[in-house]
């Protein structure tokens, strides 16, 4: 895969890091691992108050068109944490809290800006995400998949908190969360449909967790299931329920290869509004697969990842899953699947954080599809 020759990534991943006008010998410095004298940001992001990740961003999905923007990632460190790298030790398994603010847009006028802010208290008993993002997203829309695409338009503010307390010394998290959300959804048409709503959310779940880094895990587990109630009384003009429950697992075959699983199966009630189904209806969510493509009631999908490690930085991997997406009128016998195949590369670009970046290339069912990663794909 010409993609992945050494030469480009290479600089790809310097025109990432070396983002000031001129990079002096001292700076160079700072983004060489005395470990094995190659491109590594830890000693730049954890050492500097004031360093950073600036993370491009390339936009490549069918749903919204080519396009881009930036990212930048702030790690904030806990002084245990730093105690520990400082004298030598692997800390890669020690969560870090993680600051962003981003912008992107793309060719069919999609964008969207904001920030969030990752953060994990208390020798990491306590995780909390919270953001604030603003956007419009001009999609295709299949309300009726036999009768083809149309044109949706969907702009507002998204505001989240999340938050998760681990249970003990054990590996499992009970979580809240609440988030708000308003917008206006415009359907072409013969007359376009215009839409306003808002959207108020409360949700619980009950999660496990033992994967030993949290942005690209080799080994491991994350479980989870949460349900949601979107109410009136949270804020919104919608009362409806959402269920989602996923497990990603992470194993070592050998010392060069791994391997990772993914279930996913997500529902809502039948008791959704047609103004909050527009978007709030789950959809299968794959690589390779366009945003909101398969839309309905339930969705149920599966993940295999083989990858194989070159080296202690250089990782190739090849992908493959299968999704459907059903309605609660609907048999198994009536529910088509949709396949989905590929193959991508990571390097370790972070070793003290376990960061790697790197780029998929999907084939779904109508089109091939390639993706900047930041981590892992899930």
């Amino acid at each position: 895969m010409n993609k992945t020759h050494t030469s480009s990534i290479t600089s790809l991943l310097a025109t990432a890091l070396f983002s000031a006008p001129y990079v002096h010998a001292g700076l160079m410095d700072s983004f060489i691992d005395p470990d094995d004298g190659r491109i590594d940001g830890s000693q730049f992001i954890l050492d500097n108050a004031v360093g950073f990740l600036p993370i491009p961003l390339t936009v490549t999905d069918p749903a919204v068109g080519f396009g881009g923007g930036a990212a930048l990632l702030f790690f904030h460190e806990s002084e245990e944490r730093k105690a520990k790298r400082l004298a030598g030790e692997h800390v890669g398994d020690i969560p870090a809290s993680v600051s962003g603010v981003m912008a992107l847009g793309t060719s069919n006028g999609s964008n969207m800006v904001g920030g969030f802010h990752s953060g994990n208290w208390l020798n990491d008993r306590v995780r909390y995400l919270g953001g604030i993002f603003s956007a419009t997203f001009n999609l295709k829309f299949y309300p009726i998949p036999e009768l083809g695409a149309t044109d949706l338009s969907l702009k507002g503010s998204y505001f989240f908190q999340d938050l998760d307390v681990r249970l003990g010394d054990s590996n499992f998290f009970v979580g809240g969360s609440y988030s708000y959300m308003s917008s206006e959804s415009t359907i072409a048409g013969q007359k376009d449909l215009n839409i306003d709503s808002q959207d108020g959310r409360l949700g619980w779940r009950v999660s496990y967790d033992s994967r030993n880094n949290q942005f690209a895990p080799r080994e491991g587990t994350k479980a989870q299931f949460q349900v949601d109630h979107h109410r009136k009384a949270f804020g919104g003009q919608f009362n409806y329920q959402k269920y989602h429950a996923y497990v990603h697992n992470y194993r070592r075959l050998s010392e060069d290869w791994g391997l990772g699983l993914r279930a996913d199966a997500k529902s809502i009630s039948d008791n959704v509004d047609f103004s909050a189904s527009i978007y709030a209806k789950p959809f299968v969510e794959m690589r390779g697969i366009a945003a909101m493509r398969y839309q309905a009631d339930n969705t149920a999908l599966g993940e295999v990842e083989l990858s194989y490690d070159i080296d202690d930085r250089w990782t190739v991997l090849a992908f493959a899953g299968a999704g459907a997406a059903f309605d609660h009128d609907q048999s198994l016998a009536q529910t088509k699947l949709h396949y989905t195949r590929g193959g991508g590369f990571r390097y370790l670009l972070a070793r003290q954080l376990g960061l790697k970046m790197g780029v998929d290339v999907a084939k779904g069912p109508e089109e091939w599809t390639t993706y900047i990663q930041f981590g892992g794909a899930w």
